[in-house]
């Protein structure tokens, strides 16, 4: 149960209050002694604390975040990319929040949402625990995950609200991917396929980028759904959506390697393949990201006088792509058009 008491060295009164784990801690109520209806403040700020423990009490361990948010997580997302995304967030979550000991959801507030976004993206204590820093975009993402989280422990009855709404953080605007050159192309055929055996994924996989114009985790493709015969390829796109390309020429010869090895996919990818590229690209001195082989397609696409259409066809619908680069080759295109004025 929870109580008051006063410190000789403080002008407030101050709370002890047991902790969801147990264990009993401390904290200034913030209501001077000397305060008009201070009695009154600090007997209801007690009753509330009182009413907490008691329901940490009757939820037990259960409500605590290590005991039922990976199991949520398993079965909330079903999609598996998803999946693996919100597990990614939730270890970087967790660290920050056992970091802050923090273990209940009605612990959570929304300062320790701002804290978050901080940690995560701050340089200094990144490499303090040993991680990469975020960018804002990331971080803010993981907070939206971790808001999914809270609603479900408000559902549930552990938390009263959920402090992740409406933060009022901006997102940093992300960096505009722009096309391979065709000599920085060669450039980095060449590289790829002189390294060691255990990066060969690296070739295959942007020999497929490049030729297909899929996302990175598009190139791990089942090769059930590869048919050589109707030259046609099954990628399966965001949404958990299917879309059916035209199998580039070019992908004949990975194809059939992949069966000789019997390989379960086109490309088996390692965990964090977008991040090797782009330090093989940084390497190189090239400000590159696999997704740039999506946008090299569409360009040369767009640039050979294909309709928008028909390069959404091919490369899969990604419309805010596809209309952003052909809204920006288009002045080009009928700039001569002006001389007949």
């Amino acid at each position: 149960m929870a109580s008051y008491f006063r410190r000789k060295d403080s002008p407030y009164y101050w709370i002890r209050f047991q902790q969801p784990d147990g264990t009993w801690g401390q904290r200034s109520s913030k209501v001077r002694c000397d305060e008009k209806a201070a009695l009154r403040k600090i007997h209801q700020m007690v009753a509330d604390d009182t009413s907490a423990e008691e329901s940490h009490s009757n939820e037990g361990a259960m409500a605590l975040f290590d005991r039922w948010v990976p199991g949520w997580i398993n079965y909330r997302y079903t999609n598996l990319g998803t999946r693996g995304r919100r597990k990614t967030s939730w270890a970087h979550l967790s660290m920050f929040l056992k970091m802050r000991r923090i273990s209940h959801p009605q612990e959570l507030t929304y300062g320790h949402c701002h804290d978050y976004a901080q940690w995560r993206t701050s340089a200094a204590e990144a490499a303090k625990d040993g991680r990469r820093a975020a960018r804002m975009s990331t971080a803010l993402t993981e907070i939206k995950g971790l808001g999914a989280i809270m609603q479900e422990a408000v559902r549930r009855g552990w938390s009263l609200a959920n402090p992740c709404h409406k933060m009022g953080i901006e997102k940093n605007e992300p960096k505009e991917k722009r096309a391979i050159s065709r000599d920085e192309e060669n450039i980095i055929f060449a590289k790829l396929r002189a390294m060691p055996k255990k990066r060969s994924w690296m070739a295959d996989a942007f020999l497929v980028g490049m030729r297909q114009g899929c996302r990175i985790s598009e190139v791990a493709v089942p090769l059930e759904q590869v048919d050589t015969k109707a030259m046609t390829i099954l990628f399966k796109v965001k949404g958990g959506k299917f879309h059916a390309a035209p199998l580039h020429k070019d992908l004949l010869p990975l194809v059939a390697r992949a069966r000789k090895e019997k390989r379960g996919k086109l490309v088996e990818l390692p965990a964090g393949a977008s991040s090797l590229f782009i330090e093989f690209f940084k390497s190189l001195g090239m400000d590159l990201c696999f997704h740039c082989t999506r946008v090299t397609v569409v360009t040369r696409l767009c640039e050979a006088g294909f309709s928008e259409s028909q390069t959404m066809a091919y490369v899969g619908h990604s419309s805010s792509l596809v209309h952003a680069l052909y809204r920006k080759m288009r002045p080009v295109a009928v700039a001569a058009l002006g001389d007949v004025l």
